[in-house]
């Protein structure tokens, strides 16, 4: 197998996130819940139990499924607005969407007022999209293709959860049907930004050092909805994802030495605790390292990663001289881990 490629001139120069203001809690949830619950003899607490997550957020049910992303947007374009004009490439990488056509993208990127010499295109890779959009501004950066790229993600869950629970308390639903349709419940709301650019002209910024991704398309059936359902095998996904995660981790090792305790700090794509740990567990990496979101962002989809990153940052938990990989699995399968270098104070 041939290496994956490595970075020398790409930077994260600028990032910022966004979250849903509705608080859901997953006890209330299992308030809605308690018929069917009761009649299919499950047990209260059996969401956060079984996720580990406490609470979701979501944005208002006339908020368009982009909201986020814009807002994240708008709060980063104005810390870098000498770069603004410089900005030659925009990927949107939100799974929802509220129309076909146009892409995304370009809404987003009307409502920033970005120049008609700006490429704006939708990449979507289901929860992996925004860690692949780095990788190909890194690899256009390197190829000097490119100077900087705007990022942006935003997702919100209620449309797919408001249509889920009439359904999930149909009166002939099967224990089944009940866990094919319960990762939909576990959805978070929220948006957030990036913007790449040349390392040269950033010397302080998180350097963008290394890739590996894989797929497995094979297992495409196993996670897929729309925003009336969305149907998943969590156990066949949960196994076929920490599969490929290794696979790819393996060629991280292959092609730019990675090992367990390689990375200082892990920001990942979080499903729920079963998947967290079981990653953590077959990737042996040490899961004090993780930074965990999930209990109470839920899984925010292509947010996650990002906006998992900008939340650590906030907290000071990243730090100068410090290794911090992006990793992700979406469903196609695909998984891709992106190597991240802060400078030494």
């Amino acid at each position: 197998m041939p290496p994956s490629p490595r970075f020398t001139q790409s930077a994260l120069v600028g990032w910022t996130r966004d979250l849903g203001p509705d608080r859901l809690a997953s006890d209330s949830l299992e308030e809605a819940l308690a018929p069917t619950l009761a009649r299919l003899r499950l047990p209260r607490g059996i969401l956060a139990q079984m996720t580990g997550i406490n609470y979701r957020h979501l944005y208002p049910a006339d908020s368009p499924t982009h909201f986020g992303g814009l807002v994240a947007a708008q709060r980063l374009l104005a810390e870098f607005p000498r770069l603004v004009d410089k900005i030659e490439f925009h990927l949107s990488t939100s799974v929802g969407r509220d129309f076909l056509e146009p892409s995304v993208a370009s809404t987003v990127a009307a409502a920033l007022g970005l120049g008609p010499r700006v490429k704006n295109l939708d990449l979507g890779s289901a929860c992996l999209g925004f860690v692949d959009a780095m990788d190909l501004a890194a690899r256009l950066i390197e190829a000097q293709s490119l100077e900087y790229a705007l990022i942006t993600a935003g997702e919100n869950s209620r449309p797919l959860l408001e249509n889920t629970l009439p359904f999930l308390l149909e009166p002939d639903l099967t224990v089944r049907e009940f866990f094919r349709y319960f990762a939909s419940l576990t959805l978070g709301s929220g948006g957030a930004a990036m913007l790449i650019g040349p390392m040269a002209q950033h010397p302080t910024a998180p350097r963008i050092k290394a890739v590996a991704s894989l797929s497995d398309t094979g297992s495409n059936d196993l996670c897929q909805g729309d925003f009336t359902r969305m149907t998943t095998d969590s156990a066949r996904l949960l196994t076929a994802g920490v599969q490929l995660a290794e696979a790819t981790f393996q060629l991280g090792r292959h092609s730019h030495g990675w090992t367990a305790d390689y990375f200082d700090a892990i920001i990942c794509h979080q499903v729920s605790r079963a998947n967290t740990d079981k990653l953590c567990q077959t990737l042996a990496l040490p899961p004090g390292r993780l930074f965990e979101t999930y209990p109470d962002y839920g899984n925010m989809g292509p947010v996650a990663v990002p906006f998992s990153f900008s939340l650590a940052w906030e907290k000071k938990l990243l730090r100068p001289g410090q290794k911090v990989v992006l990793m992700g699995i979406g469903s196609g399968l695909a998984c891709s881990m992106l190597e991240l270098e802060i400078p030494p104070a």
